[in-house]
Formats: structure tokens, sequence, C-alpha cells
């Protein structure tokens, strides 16, 4: 089964290989956009007679097709676009040339994406849920970097950096997301902790951001069990462009009493700047940002009970300082039009703090706790080269590589130091003969090294993650408004020479389009996450607690489901998309940080001494359900005013499904259970979870003058670690006498007002959390007090 799967992934790509005729002529032209003459990339231009006879334009647009003499009817279609038919007259003597303008389809939102399939497919007729973030809503929130504006998407949430969808995690801690982040269809997370670090991520030259809802591990691999998100980056367009964008702003002083620990004024800015630009065959784009933020988090306090350790932390240091710089280069020979390749690349500098414990709940809720602050000196970078080749007939060969480098210098022996080599080959290929069935396979490779004392695998501070893979995904087309959808992938992961484990995931799905711009959808998914390096390995101390290796901690599985309809709809020249889905996720071996007494060492007297701490468990099944709703529109309402709308609300409910199995045993020896370590057992709620997400954005431009706005809610977090509140006496944190007075549903408003002042030159003045209100998300850690800034833009 195994040799027959990788047989079949090496002879697909030639199966439809077109026959050479005796007689033949050539038909070539270029295909482009008609609004904006952009040459488009991946037409496809085939005879409506014949479907065998095709070809896909390449990276100029440009196609050139071999045809039999004589008079064809020609039809050329792009995702987005209105098809064009046309007739030529195919003459041995010349060669034939026509060139196609193709124009949008103004029904549609004109969303095209590429994450559900990795090929190139109409938003409303993928089988899965998926949320698109354009660059507009990046731009208008005065995002630094572009977590404030996934924080927008229905159906995710960013619980203290960490990305959650439809209640698929909840908080660890800043270690193993169970969403993929990608970028350009690459994995960007730290190799050891898959950890996201949002800086990293060039804001300056977003294209649009695809953010799948559910399980898509066939297509991105492991760390996708409950989604994924992928931020696609501009090439050049035919006219060159330059952006500069400079922001400066203010931290309003905090609501609580007696919380304000900074004097004088808590400020940050940032700067960002983009050029793209076609010389000749060369494509070039370079960007980068710079930032320096106060912070509103300030240092900790001193504690009798831990003396003066934590003075060495000034408020200077608690500061932010990131600089990065990124480019994408591309070569397109003219002597082989088909043939693209080139190199991109990113490099940050950064200094910066992680606070895990506020120092307590009523004046010190905007410091640390002693030795629960972490300062960084972050290196990050990636270099990606790439090939990509459209070979006749429509099949596309891309071989793409990243290597990503990190090195996290940290205080108390955290240090950490990670390299990633990945290298993909994929090709992709309508099958004319057997009409509508795209193929798209590949093979991934996949290493992370890991050099830190912090994860010393009891023989060495080094530990090797191999993970390798093979998937094959086919999308066919049936009766013109079917769209069926099947994938595979096998993986294989080996830890240090030790431990090996092969598993292979399905996908399924269909869409059927049952009325105009009306689309009934349903898909099934499998996930399955390794377990990360620092999961497995991590043995470190903070705050006074110990963080505990678990070696045999075991990979994590999923599977979901869901039904869904998406409506379009479009009134006069505004057009949008509703979308309702209802799901299913189910988890197996779901990892949790536990606190527990899991080590029994020997003291001076040389009897048993035991040691409190942290460690990754697997915690047995769990599971979610829930219903979803979303909404996104745009275009004008009269000549001269323009609206724009993102929305939506989720429900979840998040259960453990044996609430009172033993899943651990401490040294106590405690049994482990959901219902020992949990606040609230009602309904058997997961920990970490909101049961209720509802998110708008509004965008009203009016000629020269936009205003828009932002709303979030959160309904209370039920339930979270009971740990935190047997360590009260410890910690003296006052997390559940702040949780008692803080049970009400949570509401954030941000606003923003911009001027065209010119066509090229924008102002805008940004006010965040409008209300000043002073909440928290993810427990013993406090979200922004209030923020003002005034924003300067340009692009030419």
């Amino acid at each position: 089964m195994k040799n027959s799967f990788f047989l079949l992934l090496i002879v697909l790509p030639f199966l439809s290989l077109p026959a050479q005729a005796q007689s033949y002529g050539i038909l070539k032209g270029t295909v482009m956009e008609a609004a904006t003459k952009e040459a488009i990339t991946g037409a496809a231009i085939y005879d409506a007679d014949d479907m065998t006879r095709g070809v896909a334009s390449d990276v100029n647009g440009m196609y050139e097709l071999r045809m039999s003499l004589g008079k064809h009817r020609m039809i050329c279609s792009f995702i987005g676009m209105k098809p064009d038919t046309f007739t030529v007259y195919i003459d041995s003597s010349k060669v034939s040339e026509y060139n196609v303008m193709l124009r949008s389809n103004s029904i549609q939102l004109q969303t095209t994406v590429i994450s559900a399939g990795k090929y190139e497919q109409r938003l409303e007729e993928i089988t899965v849920s998926m949320e698109v973030i354009k660059p507009a809503l990046i731009e208008n929130k005065n995002s630094a970097n572009i977590k404030s504006a996934l924080d927008q998407a229905p159906g995710l949430n960013i619980l203290d950096g960490e990305p959650q969808i439809r209640g698929g995690s909840g908080f660890s801690f800043g270690v193993g997301s169970r969403v993929a982040i990608l970028l350009d269809g690459l994995p960007v997370l730290a190799g050891d902790a898959g950890r996201p670090e949002w800086n990293f991520i060039p804001v300056e030259n977003v294209e649009q951001v695809e953010i799948i809802k559910g399980a898509s591990s066939v297509t991105y691999g492991s760390s996708a069990l409950s989604g994924s998100i992928n931020i696609r980056t501009a090439y050049p367009r035919d006219k060159p462009l330059t952006k500069v964008n400079v922001s400066s702003g203010v931290y309003d002083a905090p609501s609580v009493d007696s919380a304000k620990w900074w004097k004088g004024t808590a400020n940050f800015s940032n700067l960002s700047f983009l050029h793209s630009q076609k010389f000749g065959q060369f494509d070039v784009v370079v960007g980068g940002m710079g930032i320096y933020d106060h912070g509103y988090i300030g240092p900790p306090s001193i504690h009798p009970a831990f003396g003066s350790g934590n003075d060495t932390i000034s408020e200077a240091q608690v500061g932010e300082k990131t600089g990065r710089v990124n480019f994408n280069l591309r070569y397109r020979p003219k002597k082989i039009p088909a043939l693209n390749y080139g190199i991109n690349g990113n490099f940050m500098k950064s200094t910066n703090n992680f606070s895990l414990v506020w120092d307590n709940d009523t004046s010190g809720i905007y410091r640390a706790f002693p030795k629960t602050m972490t300062l960084q000196d972050q290196t990050i970078l990636y270099v990606d080269p790439f090939i990509n080749y459209f070979a006749k007939g429509g099949l596309k060969h891309s071989l793409r590589a990243r290597y990503l480098y990190a090195n996290n210098i940290n205080g108390n022996n955290q240090s950490n130091e990670t390299s990633i080599l990945f290298s993909e080959y994929q090709f992709s290929k309508k099958l004319n003969y057997v009409e509508g069935l795209n193929v798209t396979g590949g093979i991934v490779m996949n290493q992370t090294f890991s050099h830190a004392d912090l994860y010393n695998n009891g023989v060495s501070p080094d530990n090797r993650l191999q993970n390798y893979a093979a998937y094959t995904q086919l999308d066919k087309k049936l009766f013109r408004v079917l769209n069926a959808s099947l994938g595979f992938r096998g993986e294989y992961f080996k830890m240090n020479d030790e431990e090996y484990v092969a598993k292979p995931i399905f996908r399924s799905g269909l869409n059927l389009k049952i009325a105009q711009a009306t689309y009934l959808r349903y898909s099934y998914g499998q996930g399955y996450r390794f377990p990360t390096i620092t999961e497995k390995f991590i043995r470190t101390r903070t705050g006074g607690l110990d963080v505990f290796a678990n070696p045999q901690l075991k990979p994590e599985t999923s599977w979901n489901t869901e039904v869904g309809v998406k409506q379009g709809f479009k009134i006069n020249n505004f057009v949008g998309f509703i979308d309702v889905a209802a799901f299913w996720q189910e988890y197996g071996n779901t990892i949790e940080f536990i606190y527990g007494f899991w080590d029994k060492n020997k003291d001076q007297f040389g009897d048993d001494s035991l040691s409190a701490g942290f460690k990754f468990v697997n915690t047995g099944d769990t599971r979610v359900r829930g219903i979803e709703g979303s909404l996104a529109a745009e275009g004008k309402i009269t000549k001269d005013l323009t609206v724009s709308i993102l929305g939506g609300y989720t429900y979840v409910l998040p259960q453990a499904v044996y609430p009172h199995q033993v899943f651990a045993i401490d040294s106590t020896p405690q049994q482990m259970t959901y219902t020992f370590t949990s606040t609230d057992t009602t309904n058997n709620v997961l920990k970490y979870r909101f049961r209720h997400i509802a998110k708008a954005d509004l965008q009203v431009s009016y000629k020269r003058i936009s205003i828009g706005g932002s709303w979030r809610y959160y309904t209370f977090m039920q339930n979270i670690d009971l740990t935190f509140y047997r360590l009260e006496p410890v910690l003296h944190s006052g997390i559940e006498k702040y949780r008692n007075r803080h049970h009400a549903d949570t509401h954030v408003f941000d606003a923003r007002i911009a001027v065209d002042v010119s066509k090229s030159f924008r102002v805008a003045f940004v006010v965040n959390n409008v209300m000043n209100l002073s909440y928290s998300l993810r427990p013993l850690k406090i979200e922004s007090p209030r923020t003002f800034a005034l924003q300067l833009s340009l692009k030419v």
C-alpha cells in the first residue's frame, strides 16, 4: 500500500502528456486583467470541443499551445474572472496570436484562495470554513504586527500570543501551538517550542491572510490540529509601489487605582517601509520595520519571601526594541517564460520580555510577580530559495525550501537555539481528459535541531526532530455545481533516533451550488500533532515553581466534521457573503500543562523530598461542538460612500469526554483527573476557553474621510486550572478574588478616523480600548489599557 501510494504520486504528473499531431500550428498570446492590464498567471486556455488540448498561462501571463489545423473555438478562464470565448483559425504557415483580456466577475467578492487545496480556488467553492483578511484591515488598525488584525477574524482568538480556533486549544504558556502558522505556505513556528513570533511576520507586504478553521494536517502537517493561518506576501505589479508608514502613540493611565507604575509618558512607535518593483525580468520587494514599545507591564516588585532577586530588572529594560528587514527576489527568464526562480529572506533582532504572572489583583496588576518575568535578546531569520516551472499541459512543478534560525538569549538558564531545514516538492495539474479534476501532491522533509540546557534530554542539551511526509489531494468538479475533494497524507516522525512514529491522515469534502450564489458544504478532516521538543524535555524553574520534563508524552490526534452554507449577496455595488456552519471536533491524547508533585528527591538528611511544579501531560479525550456565523462585505453604497464589514459570532461547547478518568498520578501519589484540576466542572467545560465570542469591524469612507471601529465580545472564562487557587498562599496573586469580582462578560471597543490629504498621503488617529477597560483574557495576565496613536501613511 505504501509503495503503491508513492508510485501513484510519481506517475500522476505524466498521465496527460498531449499526443503530438502530425499537422499542426501554433497559437500563442498573453492573458491580462482588463481593468489593471496586469498579467494573469495560471489562467486556463483550452479547446471548447477538445478539453485535452489546453495550457495554463505562465508567470508573465503568456501561453503557447500546439493545435490541429483549422477553426477552433477556445475558452480562457480564471478564478474570479468572467471566462472569455474566442474563435481562431490555425494555419501551419504562421503563428496565430490572440491576447485575452479577462474582466472581474462583479457578482462575487473576487476573492481567490490557495490554502484549502494548495491551488487557486474561489472562496465560495472550497469545502472547508475559511476567513480571509485583506491588507486594508491591517493598515486601518495601525498594526505593528499582524496579531491585532487576526484578532478580528471570526472563530479565531489570540490569547496572550497563542492562536485558538473555535476553542480547539486552551492556553499552554506559549508552547505547542495547535494552529499551524505559515508564511507563503511554509512553516514559521519556532522549531523547538512550536511558538509563533508575530513581530516576525512582514505586515508591510501582506497580500492576504487565509485562516482555515478545522483540522488541516493533510495539507500542512503537524501543528494544524485545529486549523491553520497562512500569510501570503505579494510580488510586484507592473506599476512600482512604495509605502512608508510612521505611527507614534501613548498608553493611557490604567483605570485601576495606583496601578500606574511608570513615570511620565509610556510611549510606543513604529516605522515600516516597502518598495516593490519589476526591473526587466527581475521582481524585487524590499521591506522592513522598526518598533519601540515602552510596554504596560512593569518589572517585578520586591517581595520579602523572594528577597531582592528581581531588582535587577529595571523599568527601562522591560521595553521592546525590534528591527526587521525582509526581501523577495524573483527572476523570470525571457527565453524560458514557463520558469521562475528566486529567494526570499527575513531577518529580525529584538529585545523584549515575557511576563507569566501578575504581582497582585489590585495595585500590582500591571506588574510582574517576582522571578516570573524573563528578558529576552532574540535573533530570528529565514532564507527561502524556490523554483517554479509551468510545463505544457497545465502541469506545475514547485520546489521550495526554508532555513529558519532562532536564537533566544534569556536569563535564568533559559536560553535556546534552534534551526529548521524545511523542503517541499509539489506538483499540481488539471487533468483535462477527466473534466474538472485537479491533482495536487508533494513530498516534505522537515528537520529541527535544538541546543538548550533548558531541554536537556538526560544525555545531551542537543535534540533533533525529523519529519517526513507525502501527500496528495484530488479536487473534482461534477455536473458544474458540485466540488468534491479527497486528500491523504502519510507522516513519519523520529525524535533523537529513539522514538519513531508513522501516521496516515485523511480529509474529504463536498461543496454544492444549490442556487445562484448559494453554496452548501460538508467536510471531514483528521489532525495529528507530534509533541514539541519543549513539551517533552523542558526542565526549569520560574517564580519558585519547577517545570518538569515528560519524555513519554504522546502525540495528539483529532478529527473534525462540519456542515455549512455560504450565501452571496449583491446590493448594487455592495457585495458580500454570509456564512453559517455547525462543527464537531474530537481530540485524543490532549496535552495540557498540569501542576503536581512530579519529582521525588533526597534532602540533606537523606529523607524523601517532593518537588512541585508543572508538566506537560496527556489528559485524555476532549470534544468541541459549536456553531458559527460570519459576514464579510464591501463595496460602494453611493458614488462617494464605501463600506466594508467583517464580523462573526462563535459558540462552542468544549468538554472533557471522561471527566473522572485518571490520566496521571504524581509522587504523593495524587490521582489527576479533569475534576481534580478544574475550578468549575459545570458541563465538563475545558480550561481556558470562551463559550461565546463575537467580533465586528466596520469601515465607512466618504470621499477623503474614513471612520472605522472594532468590537470584540468575550463571555467569562468558566474554567481555569485549580492550581492557581491552591497556590494562593505562595503567589498572593488574588486570582480567585479577581475572577469573583470580574464575572461579567467583556466588551472591547476600538475606534479610528483617517483623512486622505492627497491620493498618496493619509493621516489617521487610532484609539484602542476606547473605554479604558481593565480586563484579563488569559488568567494572571492583564490586557493593555487605552492607547492613542497618530499614523502617517505614504503610498506612491
